[in-house]
């Protein structure tokens, strides 16, 4: 009888004490989001009743409470506070701060479908490879791959042309990205329609389950995740085992070619790959087996990242267009304009189209390509109406700031024309 009284007492007090040590921890990160305006929560839950849906319905709250709140505010996701920052002063400050450039831990669900890349990596990892990384992004490298983007474009062009009914032209856009990402990225021909497949569910899969642990604080308790989505937990780590596979033979296969031809170690340069790729720059560095695992991290984030924003612009981009024929036919016309025939786009092009460029950012200001970021604070923040302590979980809204309507009255209309020069 002693015992189980003695396993009842336990049991009763020590969640009471792991609270309070937990209060006590972070007592003043508490502070300072009991001081923000916050939409109504409950006790233990916080506000986790306004995130139990899919990505639709969790935007859509995120942006109700954007709205009407504005500035600095704080959601409790369980009994922890989560400062929302959506104004583009602060916004500004937790982005270009190094005392906010360190990644919650919430990034770490991705890693085991994503690796340890750009999109996942610790701050400190994120600065080596970043600055590693910059000569393939830069735009000088970027216009030699114009080719690559006018043979890919033509060919989704032609894949939609030969449609006789109504479609949706996800899966074409997706395989036309999947395929400028590998020619321009590692410098590789086409991937098999089953390695597509694979990228895709990825894609679709990762997101969605992200977004979903991000605000279901029961969901952060591996041992529960895995017990409710075991399955399909099992079926993605499927499809990221046979990416994992064709993109390690991709590797093999450049690292063979260039120890049997040292003298000609560079692969760029060729009218299939003008540009310098991400395989470029990693052979250019001499790297250890434990650094050669971190640059396979780097090329599968690389691929797989780019990919999802691609088509993720350019689906809502064409379907946006569909529904504003009015603003259809002005592009039209200023691309017919611009490019008189059949001829590649060239660069020159590609800056007279600004009433394209605009309608470009307007639609990625309406529908976004990933809805939020989240950091950590290292350090004592000073934001605009508080500072937000060491340790504080801060999100940016990325796509409900563009609902922001100090910054973009009736963002619920299509006008290209707010961002004319």
């Amino acid at each position: 009888m002693s015992v189980l009284l003695l396993l009842v007492s336990i049991t009763c007090i020590l969640p009471v004490v792991l609270y309070l040590q937990f209060r006590w921890r972070h007592r003043r990160i508490l502070a300072t989001a009991n001081k923000l305006p916050c939409p109504p929560a409950w006790p233990f839950i916080g506000n986790a009743l306004f995130f139990v849906g899919d990505i639709t319905s969790i935007t859509k709250n995120i942006i109700k409470f954007t709205t009407k709140f504005k500035g600095l505010f704080s959601i409790w996701v369980g009994p922890v506070p989560v400062f929302v920052a959506s104004d583009p002063s602060d916004v500004q400050i937790i982005l270009n701060s190094s005392n906010t450039l360190e990644k919650d831990d919430v990034y770490n669900f991705l890693k085991p479908f994503m690796g340890n890349g750009l999109l996942t990596a610790p701050a400190l990892m994120w600065k080596k490879y970043r600055r590693l990384i910059s000569p393939v992004l830069h735009p000088s490298n970027v216009e030699q791959y114009l080719s690559v983007f006018n043979d890919v474009s033509k060919d989704l062009v032609d894949k939609l042309a030969c449609a006789t009914k109504e479609v949706d032209p996800t899966h074409d856009i997706f395989c036309t990205a999947l395929d400028a990402v590998m020619r321009t990225v590692v410098a590789r021909n086409q991937l098999s329609s089953q390695t597509k497949d694979n990228v895709k569910y990825l894609l679709d899969w990762g997101g969605k389950m992200f977004i979903q642990r991000l605000f279901k604080v029961w969901l952060h308790v591996d041992w529960l995740f895995n017990l409710l989505y075991g399955k399909e937990i099992d079926r993605a780590m499927k499809h990221f085992a046979a990416c994992t596979d064709v993109f390690e033979q991709e590797w093999k296969d450049e690292e063979n070619t260039r120890n049997a031809a040292p003298e000609s170690n560079q692969s760029y340069g060729s009218e299939a790959f003008p540009g310098k790729s991400l395989l470029d720059v990693c052979f250019e560095f001499p790297q250890d087996s434990s650094e050669e695992h971190e640059w396979r991290d780097e090329v599968t984030t690389m691929i797989v990242g780019a990919t999802d924003t691609v088509v993720a612009a350019l689906s809502f981009l064409l379907v946006t267009l569909a529904n504003h024929p009015e603003i259809q036919s002005k592009i039209q016309a200023e691309i017919h304009e611009v490019i008189e025939d059949s001829r590649d786009v060239t660069l020159s092009d590609l800056n007279s189209l600004t009433y394209l460029g605009q309608a470009i950012m307007e639609s990625m200001r309406v529908h976004g390509t990933f809805p939020v970021i989240v950091r950590r604070a290292t350090k004592d923040t000073k934001l605009s109406v508080c500072t937000l302590p060491v340790g504080s979980r801060i999100l940016i809204p990325l796509h409900a700031m563009g609902w922001h309507e100090n910054q973009f009255p009736h963002p619920e209309r299509f006008m290209p024309e707010r961002f004319a020069p």
